[in-house]
């Protein structure tokens, strides 16, 4: 059986508009490039470890999410679209 594609749901689309505004507004990225939600934010050099500790945080705080210590690994928080799905999903628990 065929998995249908979907469309993201508007809560993952807000959640990664946050996480693209505290990029850019964090390290003065340029508000007018767009910045590729599929792009590692780590290896691209976008973010650096630190940055991904406070975007986390911040993520965490704005969100009312809980973000257990064994979920705090790369997999999870690779690119702006793995995060808004993952951050979702622990709206919901």
């Amino acid at each position: 059986m065929l998995e249908t594609l979907r469309e993201p749901s508007p809560a993952i689309e807000q959640i990664e508009a946050l996480i693209v505004d505290f990029i850019q507004d964090g390290w003065g990225a340029d508000d007018s490039a767009e910045i590729d939600l599929d792009e590692n934010l780590l290896t691209s050099g976008l973010v650096d470890s630190v940055g991904i500790v406070r975007l986390i945080a911040h993520l965490k705080e704005s969100l009312n999410v809980t973000v257990p210590p064994t979920d705090l690994v790369p997999n999870n928080f690779r690119t702006i679209r793995i995060m808004a799905a993952y951050l979702d999903s622990r709206k919901k628990v």
